[in-house]
């Protein structure tokens, strides 16, 4: 499979993920805090370079992989390189690139994990409980009744249909941007990237 083709594969599970989680919210009422951002503000968070090769051909392509590159390089044990210090105007939150952002990114606060018995478990954080518990109760009888429910093992393995290596390689995700940037730019050095 071509990197391009790569590409499009992993921004059509992030399309169906997107109107599971949509549809998630919809029936559970669970939302983000407005201006909170605080799952974002960790430098700890994993990500595969496959899940980020999307944001970094849309780099690529308008001429700034190089530069985000540098950054990387000037930050490496830094919080994700996309997330604003501030509030963004017109965006659903603090992630400069929210289009592009990662699987983690798009699970977490809205999907499941199995336990070690197999069996869902809502995975939302702290204030999200503290400040909708009612959302949350309702969340949780939905999940255990078995209705339809965006679990993240189901979309990473979506994912490591795409490319194994790629997606079991977990970092941080400062360094998973920067290995898909490395991807994007060795692939594309001798040749025409797509017009997309």
């Amino acid at each position: 499979m071509t990197l391009y083709r790569k590409i499009q594969a992993v921004e059509r599970v992030f399309k169906g993920l997107e109107k599971d989680v949509a549809a998630f919210k919809h029936v559970t009422r669970l939302e983000c805090l407005v201006g909170c951002g605080k799952c974002c503000n960790k430098p700890d968070i994993s990500a595969s370079p496959l899940e980020f090769l999307p944001f970094a051909y849309h780099l690529y392509k308008r001429g700034l992989a190089l530069e985000y590159l540098d950054r990387i390089k000037d930050h490496p044990n830094s919080n994700c390189i996309v997330l604003s210090p501030l509030l963004i105007p017109d965006k659903p939150g603090f992630c400069s690139e929210y289009p592009y952002r990662g699987l983690i990114c798009r699970l977490f606060g809205f999907s499941a994990a199995l336990n070690k018995y197999g069996n869902p478990e809502l995975v939302t954080c702290k204030s999200i409980k503290e400040t909708y518990p009612d959302a949350v109760e309702k969340a949780n009888s939905h999940i255990m009744e078995g209705k339809d429910t965006p679990i993240m093992r189901h979309y990473y393995f979506k994912l490591q249909s795409i490319d194994g290596d790629l997606c079991s390689k977990l970092m941080p995700i400062n360094k998973a941007i920067e290995e898909a940037l490395k991807i994007v730019l060795s692939y594309y050095a001798y040749r025409r990237p797509r017009s997309a």
